[in-house]
C-alpha cells in the first residue's frame, strides 16, 4: 500500500491510500456553467484513481477532478456551492501583475531563490551560473529560443535537485529520520508530497519551481514533508513536529499561498 500526503498549492489536502498501480488514462472534457449571470468555462478530468470531486484554479482556469462515474449534476452542484470562491480566485489569477509574472520570456528577470535576477544568454557549453547578481545561461545556439528555453528548464531542475537534496538531508537529520528519496515534480496544485511504501520507506516529492522562492519558504515546505515521515496526517501532533523543525511555519504557510500566483511559467 502507498500512503500519500501532499502540500497543496495553495491549499492543503489529503489523498486516500491506493494500490501502487499504473494510473488509467484520464478523460478530459470542456464544460461551462453560469455563476451569478456570468458564463464560466471549466474542464472536467475523470480518472479511475479518483474517489472524490475536487476543484483547482490555476493558469488554465477552473478544473474539476472527478471519478469516472461522477454525475454532471453533482459536479455543477459543487461548483455552484463554491461559486463565490471560484469567481474570486479566477479574478485573482487574471490580475495584471499575476498575468505578467506567468507570461515570462527569456528577456525578463528570473526569480532565483527569491531575488529577480537579469538573465543573460550567451553561446557556449551548456551551463547556468550566478555572476555579479546576474544569471548567465550558456547554450550552443542562443538564437534557437525553443531549445534555449528547454535547456534553461533542465538546468533549473538540476539546481533545484542539488539545493533541495541538501535541505532534505539537513531536516531529516534534525528530525532523526532516515534520508528519504527525492523526486522532483512540476505539479500544478501542490508544493510537495510524502509517500510511504509497503516496506516502510519514504519518498518526498518537491516542486522544482520552488527554486523561484525565498530559501526560508523552501525550508518550510521541506520541513513540512519531513514531518509527514512520522505523522501521515495534518493533526495536532503533525503541526507540533512542523513547529519544532520550523518555528515560524504559520507565516510561511500564509506566504506560500500568496506566492503561488506569482511564479513564472517556464
Amino acid at each position: 500500500m502507498l500512503s500519500l500526503l501532499q502540500l497543496e498549492l495553495p491549499l492543503f489536502g489529503l489523498l486516500r491510500d491506493g494500490k501502487r498501480t499504473p494510473p488509467a488514462p484520464a478523460l478530459e472534457e470542456k464544460r461551462s456553467i453560469a455563476l451569478n449571470g456570468k458564463l464560466i468555462e471549466y474542464s472536467v478530468r475523470r480518472s479511475t484513481k479518483r474517489r472524490t470531486l475536487g476543484l483547482t484554479i490555476d493558469t488554465r482556469g477552473l478544473r474539476v477532478a472527478a471519478p469516472m462515474k461522477a454525475k454532471q449534476v453533482d459536479i455543477e452542484r459543487l461548483i455552484t456551492r463554491h461559486g463565490a470562491w471560484v469567481q474570486a480566485k479566477l479574478r485573482e489569477w487574471q490580475r495584471p501583475e499575476h498575468a505578467a509574472a506567468r507570461q515570462w520570456s527569456l528577456a525578463d528577470p528570473l526569480p532565483w531563490f527569491g531575488q529577480p535576477l537579469p538573465l543573460k544568454v550567451a553561446p557556449g557549453k551548456p551551463g547556468l551560473a550566478v555572476f555579479d547578481d546576474m544569471l548567465i545561461l550558456t547554450v550552443p545556439r542562443p538564437e534557437d529560443r525553443k531549445d534555449t528555453r528547454a535547456r534553461l528548464v533542465a538546468m533549473i531542475k538540476e539546481a533545484a535537485r542539488t539545493d533541495f537534496s541538501e535541505r532534505l538531508a539537513r531536516y531529516a537529520a534534525e528530525f532523526d529520520a532516515p534520508l528519504p528519496q527525492l523526486r522532483l515534480t512540476r505539479a500544478a496544485t501542490r508544493w510537495g508530497s510524502c509517500a510511504r511504501d509497503a516496506a516502510g520507506g519514504h519518498r518526498i516529492s518537491l516542486n522544482w519551481r520552488m527554486i523561484h522562492l525565498a530559501p526560508r519558504l523552501i525550508d518550510y515546505v521541506v520541513a513540512h514533508e519531513v514531518a509527514h515521515m512520522r505523522h501521515m496526517h495534518h493533526g495536532p501532533r503533525f503541526w507540533a513536529a512542523v513547529e519544532k523543525l520550523y518555528p515560524d511555519y504559520l507565516a510561511a504557510r500564509d506566504e506560500m499561498r500568496r506566492m503561488s500566483l506569482l511564479l513564472p511559467e517556464l
